[in-house]
Formats: structure tokens, sequence, C-alpha cells
């Protein structure tokens, strides 16, 4: 059968995309109705183009926040709270060149998301490694952060 030749890298994108849609899944059951946390999300990668961050950089800095903050507190009375947590753990993550990835080797990983051992098992990867490996990296990751925070501060 093609599943069991797969190989790791296919293992891995497979693994990925179900278990970013079943997080997402499952944040939505357990959210309050009117919660936000993906209008948070579109907000901060409108502002993206450009600069330094991906999108995929901006939700695992909210998949992080999302285990972090209590559902309870993703409703529309708390979003400037919310988007100046997300831009404060981005700015956190780029000053201090670190933002782990959520599934792989996550402490964070809720029960109900299945992965492959080895990936539960593993060390956590550094999405931030290049900018601990090349200061010029992490200038520009530091520029484009205050572009991205005057931005959003203009909104509010």
């Amino acid at each position: 059968s093609p599943d069991a030749i797969s190989t790791p890298s296919t293992t891995w994108l497979k693994s990925h995309a179900v278990a970013e849609a079943k997080f997402f899944k499952l944040v939505a059951d357990y959210a309050p109705h009117d919660s936000f946390h993906l209008h948070c999300l579109h907000l901060c990668t409108r502002f993206l183009a450009g600069s330094y961050f991906s999108t995929y950089i901006m939700k695992t800095v909210l998949m992080h926040l999302l285990t972090a903050i209590p559902l309870s507190e993703w409703q529309k009375n708390y979003f400037p709270l919310r988007l100046g947590d997300i831009m404060g753990y981005l700015g956190y993550c780029v000053k201090e060149k670190r933002l782990n990835h959520f599934f792989f080797g996550s402490d964070k990983m809720p029960k109900m998301i299945i992965l492959p051992q080895g990936f539960r098992e593993a060390e956590p990867v550094n999405l931030f490694q290049h900018l601990v490996d090349d200061n010029a990296a992490h200038a520009q990751a530091l520029r484009d952060f205050d572009k991205l925070k005057d931005k959003l501060a203009s909104l509010l």
C-alpha cells in the first residue's frame, strides 16, 4: 500500500496538516461562540506582505497563545489585549531568537491530537534558529517586527 512506503517527509507533511486542522477544530469546539482568534490571525497576516514574517510564523505564535490563554478570554471585548499578546510574544521570540515549533517536540499538544511517536518525543524545533546563526537576519527581523507593530498599533 502507498501508506506503507511513505517517506519521513511525507509522513511529516500529512501528520502536520492533520494535526493543525484538528487543533483548530478542537479550539473551535471549546471556544466561546463569539471567539475571534482566527480574526486576530487574519488581521496580523494582512500586514505581513514584504516583511520577514510568514503566515506560518504568525499561526505558530497564535497556537502557542491559544494553549496559554484561556479560550474564554478570546472574545471580542478582549481584542486589544489579545492583539497585544500576539505582538508581545512575537517580539519576545524575535528578541530571544527562539520560536518553538508547535507540533514537533511540543509539550503543549492537546492529548486528543495524536502525532507519530517520533514527533512527540523529538527535541523542540526552533523556527528562528537561523536568527541565532545570522546577525543580519536577526537585525532585519527586529526591524520588520517594529514596522509590523506600528502598522497594527495604527489600527487601535
